[in-house]
């Protein structure tokens, strides 16, 4: 199964690698990422299969524990 993170923040240059970070301290392969940037945002999506049960709801709490982030979610 792969899932899909959604995380909106602040467009600060360091956001992506700490999102992107938290599955590397892991050793998480990330199947697809992206980065969108739109005024003083970013949105970064990340798609990752293969995880532990309990795994995605442990980073998604992480995400959105990290300075920058105004929302992270899981979607489909």
């Amino acid at each position: 199964m792969t899932v899909h993170f959604l995380v909106v923040g602040d467009a600060s240059p360091d956001l992506p690698l700490r999102v992107l970070n938290l599955l590397a301290l892991r050793s998480i392969a990330i199947d697809t990422a992206s980065v969108e940037r739109d005024a003083d945002r970013y949105r970064i999506g990340v798609a990752v299969s293969g995880l532990a049960d309990g795994v995605a709801e442990l980073l998604l709490a992480k995400m959105r524990a990290l300075v920058l982030v105004e929302s992270a979610m899981i979607s489909n």
